[in-house]
């Protein structure tokens, strides 16, 4: 009778665990990708719902027309950047003034007559670009909530964001800078209007 209770309960915990080595199993393959490709677990996670493009999808054209912006810190961006993208920084995105001046970066490059824009975010390896995907996909969500059928509110809000995968790292190992405008011509709008509020390379 005992032997007969006990093996119950002895499969009860063998059961508890083995889900729970499983779980940390699970817990410690995801801090490992994460470690690899240089991001938390929680920015590598936000990575497998984030669209992105590679570096080889650009040179090929695989997606146009595009506008890339730099998210990260203007020093960085003072040491290299991928062609003529403009800087708007991670910070300001976070505060909220950034994604107005991508706003007025699209605007600026678009004409009437022009196709809707894909923005391809970079940094330097992904991470930071992916939060600002999430940030400007969460402002966009919410402002179209708020603007209902105010139809001109939504177009102005109306982001078509990607994320370049492995950020400028990753470009520059398959791109020397004196090929940038080269790759870039075919596949960027380059119309840019100055505005105060956008930076520009050639500023």
């Amino acid at each position: 009778m005992l032997d007969k209770n006990a093996k119950p309960g002895i499969n009860r915990y063998s059961r508890l665990w083995i889900a729970m080595g499983c779980g940390l199993m699970s817990v410690a393959s995801l801090s490992a990708f994460a470690l690899f490709h240089h991001r938390d677990i929680l920015t590598f996670i936000a990575t497998l719902n984030t669209k992105q493009v590679t570096v080889a999808q650009l040179q090929q054209g695989k997606l146009k027309p595009v506008i890339l912006i730099d998210v990260r810190s203007p020093e960085e961006y003072a040491e290299d950047r991928i062609g003529e993208s403009p800087l708007v920084p991670l910070t300001d995105i976070e505060l909220g003034f950034g994604v107005k001046q991508v706003q007025s970066i699209v605007k600026a490059r678009v004409k009437s007559d022009q196709p809707q824009p894909i923005i391809v975010l970079y940094c330097t390896k992904g991470g930071r670009s992916v939060k600002a995907y999430k940030q400007l996909e969460k402002v966009a969500r919410s402002s179209q909530e708020l603007a209902g059928n105010e139809t001109n509110n939504i177009k102005d809000i109306s982001l078509n964001v990607v994320v370049l995968s492995g950020g400028i790292t990753a470009w520059r190992q398959a791109v020397p800078a004196a090929k940038d405008a080269q790759i870039l011509a075919p596949i960027t709008l380059r119309s840019l209007i100055k505005s105060p509020s956008v930076t520009l390379l050639s500023e």
